[in-house]
């Protein structure tokens, strides 16, 4: 990633005006994490000023003139004014992901001694293939996409997909552009007809070295699914949930967005999850509970 400083961000708009300059490399939510990197994010309610403050990621913010005196003056943010402060962000990501910013393009990297089938689509740039890889007829991979050795991913599997990414602000819908890429480690199977979309704000949605995936399961933006997780049929899974080692999601399971799943979790098939399942847990049911919580209340109405 290039860094950029928030004063070379003012030449694109009058309208906004700078406090205080500093330099960040990426662009986050205000309760994401990203170690190692400088976040400029935003803030558009005075309920989320704790997360930012506790984010030691975050080092400049957009906010209104409000927040600023309230809040923000005394820190050593860099920070832009804005009155739309959502909008502001959303366009400003547009506006980068339109170039080099996140991540630079480059030429095609495949393997000569992987196996491409000639019915499979393979985007004109920025896609890597490692060895021993296995991409069957019907498979399209779009730019973005890093894919490992002793890969396989079978027919009719998209990967590096646009991701569904709007807002509304007011009576208007604003698109956001996926700007991020898609890292499939050594040893991956994606069976028949998945969805594997890239990261929004400039992020890699990751599977994990030895995940296996079955056939049509949704991995939405910015998602991580961690070494050995086993996910079956028809699985959904929303944008930046973190999955855990050695899990296993049961058949048309949901989990919600932002979610973190443990190591060693097991989510019973057709869970709904809304909240973060501890490591070693078994979740059950709409909306998913404790296993055993689940069968007792079960046995309780029956």
């Amino acid at each position: 990633m290039n860094k950029m400083s928030l004063k070379s961000l003012l030449k694109s708009n009058t309208e906004w005006v700078l406090k205080s300059d500093c330099e960040f490399d990426t662009l986050g939510m205000a309760t994401s994490k990203y170690p190692g990197k400088r976040v400029l994010s935003f803030i558009s309610d005075e309920k989320y000023v704790e997360s930012i403050i506790n984010n030691k990621d975050i080092v400049a913010i957009i906010c209104t003139e409000k927040l600023y005196e309230k809040y923000f003056a005394s820190n050593n943010y860099g920070v832009i004014i804005a009155k739309d402060t959502k909008k502001m962000f959303f366009q400003i990501h547009n506006m980068l992901a339109q170039t080099d910013f996140y991540w630079k393009r480059f030429n095609n990297e495949i393997s000569q001694i992987s196996s491409i089938s000639k019915n499979a689509v393979i985007g004109e740039h920025s896609i890597k293939i490692g060895d021993n890889s296995i991409i069957e007829a019907g498979v399209v991979i779009h730019p973005g996409t890093i894919i490992g050795s002793n890969v396989i991913i079978r027919s009719g599997t998209q990967v590096g997909t646009t991701g569904f990414q709007f807002n509304k602000i007011g009576n208007e819908v604003f698109q956001i552009i996926t700007a991020g890429r898609v890292v499939i480690k050594d040893n991956v199977e994606i069976q028949h007809n998945c969805c594997i979309d890239r990261g929004v704000l400039g992020g890699d949605t990751v599977l994990d070295y030895n995940a296996k995936l079955d056939n049509f399961i949704h991995i939405a933006h910015d998602d991580y699914i961690g070494e050995r997780t086993f996910i079956t049929a028809g699985a959904k899974l929303s944008g930046r949930v973190v999955v855990g080692k050695d899990c296993w999601i049961g058949v048309n399971a949901t989990i919600s967005n932002g979610i973190t799943i443990g190591d060693n979790c097991k989510i019973s098939l057709g869970s709904v999850v809304t909240k973060d399942v501890p490591s070693n847990t078994i979740v059950t049911g709409n909306f998913a509970i404790e296993h055993s919580k689940f069968i007792k209340f079960v046995k309780s109405i029956r």
